[in-house]
């Protein structure tokens, strides 16, 4: 029998829930809880006592990990993925191993070095940062976790043979792909390794269980990604009882969080040849993030930052490392304040205050750009997710999307498509070019959700046409439920009066009734425009009454829809 007292509810069965739990709630005295107690407060770097908090997530992901599962983990930016994937590898035998794959060697030392500061055995190990005098048999001897890339797991001969040997010993416990979107992303074009990956996990390690964790992937990319690792897809947890152990690595468990940040505002602007300097009078000397499609366009806007006078540097992966990891650290150290970079910058970086996220250049995907933007605002605090877009940025993306690569360098026919592929661009294209409709609502329609779009206007300059879009910018500013200085529901007057403007020109132009006119450009903004067309409100107090409205809207549009 099981003894609780009111301590943690991570422990017990939880029921469903996006949120995270309410509190510390409940203490087990099995062996497993108290075990399972010790290893989050060690991870979390809290005393005895301490109360916190594991969200449902979380704790279905431990308990999947732990019974044998393979787990799929899609949980938003700074939701804990590596508190969902380290937790099981401190639960098993001291002499198993936990392998972690992940993309950039700075993420990886910064997550080791915090294992290590908690007592933790943890490792990174990479082609150019390893002590070579000593055997990688003994550096790895008693790790429990191991951090590496893809490419010195698949292509060092003394760690494929510390695998294999840690496989047939049954001391490999379990594989992470932590940012696993980079596969798709990635392996067919400059890091094949990470397409690699799945031959190499499939056809060596097939009955060691596998966990990818990502912040933004869609339901076809967690499809495609079961299907290359040869995993059976389950969306509920399973009944323990009902799977045999022996065949549970094979099935996948998909556990997934959305949230809704209400403190991020995404814009999609019209990109001018003013766009750096428009850019600085942005965001002024908040720490901003700006994303570029090629390093040589992450090198030319830092240049044109630079020449205006901001404290600008460029990120990207054809720079010496050395190089890379001095202008990551003055970017966190607040010595620089702008970092122009390609898409694998901010992966796992520990900073909270970005207040500012733009896109120089179309994202090639809405999981890219969902990625992306999900780097700002961490602290929960208001910030802005700026997208610039142009017919010429979209014929590069188009082009970089159909290029072919020749993985084995023969010319004999082995190539792959782009990972992101041109109808992923074309997404892009669509949340860009929208003239209706609500941009958030579509991106989570995207991952496989649904947003209430009575609510869009808070965070997106959705009904603003990208020509009127630097011209509504000027009018808003940042939303959040501590700073609401957009009006309370509805967007902003300066969109309102656009599209009024809008409504007069078309009737004009086109000897329209104005009524026509209305109802082919104001039902854009409210869901309910229609309705209100057709019951013809007569006051205010009767406007406010209908679905969706309320004394806000009525106030603010009732006169746009008098005819009198």
């Amino acid at each position: 029998m099981i003894f609780c007292l009111p301590h943690m509810r991570a422990l017990l069965p939880l029921r469903r829930s996006r949120s995270p739990l309410p509190g510390a709630l409940y203490r087990c005295f099995s062996a497993h809880q108290q075990a399972l107690d010790v290893v989050y407060r060690k991870l979390l770097d809290l005393d005895e006592n301490a109360a916190f908090n594991v969200t449902e997530e979380q704790s279905t992901a431990v308990r999947m990990a732990t019974q044998g599962y393979s787990v799929f983990l899609h949980l938003p930016t700074g939701a804990g993925k590596s508190l969902a994937f380290q937790t099981p590898a401190l639960l098993t035998a001291a002499d198993k191993t936990t392998l972690v794959v992940s993309p950039l060697i700075a993420l990886m030392h910064d997550q080791v070095a915090a294992l290590r500061r908690k007592g933790i055995n943890a490792i990174q190990v990479s082609g150019d940062d390893r002590n070579k005098s000593v055997s990688l048999t003994q550096l790895l001897a008693g790790q429990r976790l191991v951090y590496t890339t893809p490419e010195f797991l698949l292509m060092n001969a003394e760690m494929k043979r510390w695998m294999r040997a840690a496989a047939n010993e049954a001391r490999l416990d379990r594989i992470v792909l932590d940012e696993a979107h980079c596969v798709l992303e990635w392996g067919n074009t400059f890091r094949p390794s990470y397409l690699q990956l799945s031959q190499w996990k499939t056809q060596f390690f097939s009955d060691v269980p596998l966990t990818l964790a990502t912040a933004s992937v869609s339901d076809e990319d967690i499809a495609r990604l079961a299907e290359l690792f040869h995993l059976q897809l389950r969306h509920e947890a399973p009944d323990e009882d009902l799977v045999m152990k022996t065949s549970r690595h094979s099935q996948m468990v998909v556990i997934q969080q959305v949230t809704d940040r209400e403190n991020l505002r995404m814009e999609v602007m019209r990109k001018t040849p003013e766009a750096a300097q428009l850019i600085a009078n942005r965001v002024g000397n908040e720490t901003t993030i700006v994303f570029c499609m090629t390093q040589k366009e992450a090198e030319d806007t830092c240049l044109a930052f630079v020449r205006i006078g901001c404290h600008a540097g460029v990120y990207h992966g054809g720079l010496p490392r050395k190089r890379r990891e001095f202008v990551r650290k003055q970017w966190m150290m607040g010595q620089l304040t702008i970092i122009c970079a390609t898409s694998a910058f901010g992966m796992g970086v520990d900073r909270s205050d970005v207040r500012f996220v733009v896109h120089h250049s179309i994202p090639l995907s809405l999981s890219a750009y969902s990625q992306q933007i999900g780097r700002s605002g961490r602290d929960g605090k208001p910030a802005e997710c700026i997208l610039l877009y142009s017919e010429a940025d979209k014929r590069r993306a188009d082009a970089l999307t159909t290029e072919r690569l020749d993985l084995d360098g023969t010319g004999s026919g082995a190539f792959v498509t782009n990972g992101s592929s041109r109808g992923e661009l074309e997404d892009v294209v669509g949340f860009c070019e929208m003239a209706t409709g609500c941009r958030k609502e579509l991106l989570y329609a995207h991952f496989g959700f649904h947003f209430d779009n009575r609510r869009c206007t808070k965070n997106c300059n959705c009904g603003v046409p990208l020509e009127a879009a630097t011209e509504w910018r000027d009018d808003v500013k940042i939303h959040s439920p501590m700073n609401k200085t957009i009006e309370e529901e509805g967007i902003s007057k300066g969109a309102i009066e656009y599209q009024y403007q809008k409504i007069l020109a078309e009737s004009k132009r086109l000897k329209l009734p104005k009524r026509e006119a209305l109802s082919r450009r104001l039902i854009r903004i409210l869901a309910t425009g229609q309705e209100i067309l057709e019951t013809e409100p007569t006051s205010e107090e009767e406007m406010a009454s209908m679905r969706g409205i309320g004394p806000a809207k009525a106030e603010r549009y009732f006169n746009l829809f008098r005819f009198d």
